[in-house]
């Protein structure tokens, strides 16, 4: 079954971040290079595909059209011309790669063995960017080319600060000097063998990601103080921000078992506080449920201890200042709360007893 314009450029516009469009058109190198560098190289190759989508389909397809384009150009010319958005697709992707194998790659020691040998693996991620980037489309190159450039400058990465995008640079450039064209259509593969080999590669992309994230990666403090991610990220979910909302979540889940969906989104509605009145309860230190006396009196209590006459100092002034006002604006906020719902509670009496509004009269004298 042909490939279709229309569900091309569909897929493009909602999964095209991710490659589904290529993946559609049997492009699977290409869409595993958009997935990696989402939408490719940051959403410029996205917009590229824009405008090519019309010639990938038609490749896709075999047209007769695009086949007799395509044996013109092989006769007019013998060797692929050079392309130089696709040299630098080869060394962006190859320096991608080449940075998280190297990044991965944990600095202390694990089970007191040290892993520092595997930064001989640099220079093949370098040249698997290369020569994935360089078979894309009608083109195809060797991987043995990629992989003696990629090695020749492998010195550097004993350095104190490894250039390791020379490895992708190089790479690319011998990987070009025996580009040739691909005379015959790639083979028709299966959908699931497609689908399971991209998920091997995109795992094994991802553990990459994974072991930077936790062996090496660090997050610097406003102090100047370093911690390791994966340390940041288990204080961070013992935290009270963190513990609360955990906390919310499983008794909405409960409140949901119970009452159904229907109250549920009500409770949701509360639980986010539009009105305000949660935050303000907070400030006053006051119980939910709090009556306008003790709303009163707490706000009297706090005006008394916030006053910024009370304070000496620019900053202490300033500071009483800000707290004085917040407190206000809770007191304000609950008092009007509080007035809405005693009028709503008298409406609502009014009509259960089924007694009439009265109706106002106005009568002028003539």
């Amino acid at each position: 079954m042909g490939k279709s314009v229309i569900v091309t450029y569909i897929l493009w516009f909602f999964g095209g971040w991710f490659g589904m469009h290529h993946f559609y058109l049997g492009r699977d190198k290409q869409a595993f290079v958009w997935w990696c560098l989402f939408g490719g190289y940051g959403g410029v190759g996205l917009m590229n595909d824009l405008f090519r989508i019309p010639r990938y389909v038609q490749e896709a397809n075999y047209e007769h059209k695009y086949v007799e384009e395509f044996k013109e150009l092989m006769k007019k010319k013998p060797k692929p011309p050079y392309c130089w958005y696709r040299l630098i697709g080869q060394i962006v992707f190859g320096n991608l790669l080449s940075w998280l194998v190297y990044a991965a790659i944990p600095v202390e020691p694990i089970m007191g063995i040290s892993l520092w040998w595997l930064i001989s693996l640099v220079p093949l991620a370098s040249a698997i960017g290369v020569y994935t980037v360089g078979n894309i489309g009608r083109e195809e190159g060797s991987i043995r080319n990629a992989l003696i450039g990629a090695y020749v400058p492998i010195f550097f990465y004993t350095m104190a600060n490894p250039k390791y995008y020379w490895s992708s640079v190089l790479s690319a450039v011998a990987f070009r000097t025996q580009v040739k064209w691909k005379r015959t259509p790639p083979k028709k593969r299966g959908f699931c063998r497609r689908i399971t080999t991209l998920a091997v590669y995109g795992t094994i992309y991802a553990s990459l990601w994974g072991s930077f994230l936790y062996f090496n990666m660090v997050i610097t403090t406003e102090h100047g103080e370093t911690i390791k991610f994966r340390d940041s990220v288990k204080n961070l979910l013992k935290s009270p921000m963190v513990v609360e909302l955990r906390e919310s979540l499983q008794t909405l889940w409960q409140y949901y078992r119970i009452h159904g969906f229907g109250s549920l989104w009500t409770e949701i509605i509360a639980r986010f506080d539009p009105l305000g009145e949660r935050n303000a309860l907070r400030v006053l230190d006051l119980p939910k449920g709090a009556t306008q006396e003790q709303i009163t009196r707490k706000w009297r209590q706090l005006t008394r201890q916030w006053h910024p006459d009370k304070f000496q100092g620019e900053e202490e002034k300033a500071q009483a200042q800000e707290k004085f006002l917040e407190i206000k604006e809770a007191f304000d906020k609950l008092s009007v709360i509080h007035t809405k719902r005693k009028k709503q509670n008298a409406r609502s009496r009014t009509m259960e007893e089924g007694e009439p509004f009265e109706a106002h009269t106005y009568q002028t004298d003539l």
